[in-house]
């Protein structure tokens, strides 16, 4: 089967009021729709519980999109690499939770990371994982698609297979992403190894949407040094045409080494990653975790942050990839802080489900016992979102974790990490974008959890 490779195009101009229109159009239809309503009842919202999550809906959304353009792909519009492009029913969905949840402890989870292989031909220096190639130290198949179902019933709308490599095992990831419910908005991350044309169309035909490819540098050698593999660096560009071909939405993922930091150096990546053609550039930043867990504590670079805000004001760089930025204006305090739980949950390869890749501690692992018994664990140590970044925070802490969970045991080492994560919460504030509205939801949120106590006898 041929596929011409999609269009993607960075939304400007008049154009952006026009899909803001849509976009609250599409919420207040999602707002007045009967199933969504009786949700609501079910939930013992008020009217009024649903019009504030309006407000908070869209004081989010502008949060998200304050540093980037959004981005047309064929018929769909993508605000941001980390949401559901619109329209789409995985966009419903994730719409629909933000309306019919108004305690935050009870909102699924907007998307969901698995760890599908942690076989992996690469070295990367960065790694929060310690990789290996021997499927048989794998998790069970059954035991994955077991759990994807779970992650799609809790309500969640997005889903990410990764590994180590996944490609590595293709026959095996394929049948995993044949197995997502085709409601789910699907990536993947890859370092481009072992990808062709054929494989990318027939991820795509089975239900991917988005892939981030591993590059991060525009220097071949000195991403084959991060990375640990002589090709690397022509396996990502290889990689980016073939899932481009196959019209998938492909966007780059990098964790800049210090000389990107350089903003002369960072545009000449910015330049590349144009040229490849991708829809956009996710950046994360290092984190003491896996192989650099002995670096210590990281400091945040405002370089980046500058950078990001300066060029989506700048009408020269308007025709380039948007930044994702998740770790240079996202996480940070001003804006939406820890996207742990409410937004992102990461389950090892070794059945552990954490915060993310970076915090290893860990609320249960789904070789032991059900997913949704950890996720539940997680929504009860992780209340309301904070300023701070956890494995940045609770370094001293999560290495202790890291030395002592083998001795002692699994029930004693889920309850320590309850424990890192509830201190995390204590010393961090309200992130900026959730404090116009927060004292309004405190107080909301008081009514409504007294209005449920009252309501749950008479409807037993």
């Amino acid at each position: 089967m041929t596929t011409e490779a999609p269009s993607t195009q960075n939304i400007t101009g008049l154009e952006i009021a026009r899909i803001y229109g849509a976009l609250l159009k599409r919420a207040l239809q999602l707002l007045a729709d009967p199933k969504n309503r009786e949700k609501r009842r079910q939930n013992f919202l008020s009217p009024g519980d649903s019009v504030f999550n309006l407000l908070k809906l869209g004081l989010l959304h502008h949060t998200i999109l304050k540093y980037r353009y959004m981005v047309r792909f064929n018929n769909s519009v993508v605000l941001d690499s980390t949401f559901p492009p619109f329209p789409s029913r995985a966009f419903d969905k994730r719409i629909s939770n933000y309306l019919n949840y108004f305690d935050m402890q009870e909102i699924p989870s907007g998307i969901v990371s698995i760890s599908t292989t942690n076989c992996c031909p690469y070295s990367c220096s960065f790694c929060s994982t310690s990789a290996h190639r021997n499927p048989e130290l794998d998790l069970d198949e059954d035991l994955l698609k077991m759990t994807i179902k779970q992650v799609e019933a809790l309500g969640t709308p997005t889903i990410i297979l990764h590994g180590g490599e996944p490609l590595f095992r293709y026959d095996r990831f394929l049948r995993l992403v044949k197995h997502v419910d085709e409601d789910i908005c699907l990536w993947m991350f890859t370092t481009g190894y072992g990808s062709s044309v054929d494989r990318a169309r027939e991820l795509r035909e089975n239900g991917l949407f988005g892939v981030w490819i591993s590059l991060d540098h525009f220097d071949p050698a000195v991403h084959n040094a991060l990375r640990g593999h002589p090709k690397a660096f022509d396996n990502a560009c290889r990689a980016v045409e073939h899932f481009k071909k196959a019209g998938i939405y492909t966007c780059l993922s990098l964790v800049p080494p210090d000389d990107l930091l350089n903003p002369e150096k960072f545009l000449r990546y910015y330049d590349f990653a144009k040229e490849l053609g991708v829809a956009e550039i996710r950046i994360l930043e290092r984190k003491p975790c896996g192989r650099e867990s002995h670096v210590g504590v990281l400091p945040h670079s405002k370089t980046l942050e500058t950078l990001q805000k300066d060029l989506s004001r700048d009408r020269r760089y308007r025709n380039h990839p948007p930044i994702s930025g998740l770790s240079t204006w996202l996480e940070k305090d001003d804006a939406l802080g820890c996207q742990c739980r409410f937004e992102y949950l990461f389950i090892t390869s070794r059945g552990d489900v954490q915060p993310c890749e970076a915090s290893e501690i860990s609320f249960g692992n789904i070789t032991q016992e059900d997913f949704c018994q950890a996720y539940e664990r997680i929504c009860k140590a992780f209340t309301k979102p904070v300023t701070g970044c956890i494995p940045m925070v609770m370094f001293p802490e999560i290495q202790q974790y890291q030395k002592t969970k083998e001795d002692l045991g699994s029930e004693e080492a889920v309850r320590l990490s309850c424990r890192i994560m509830q201190e995390f919460q204590n010393r961090g504030s309200i992130p900026g974008a959730y404090r116009p509205l927060w004292s309004i939801y405190q107080k909301r949120l008081q009514t409504y959890r007294q209005r449920k106590q009252k309501s749950r006898p008479q409807s037993a």
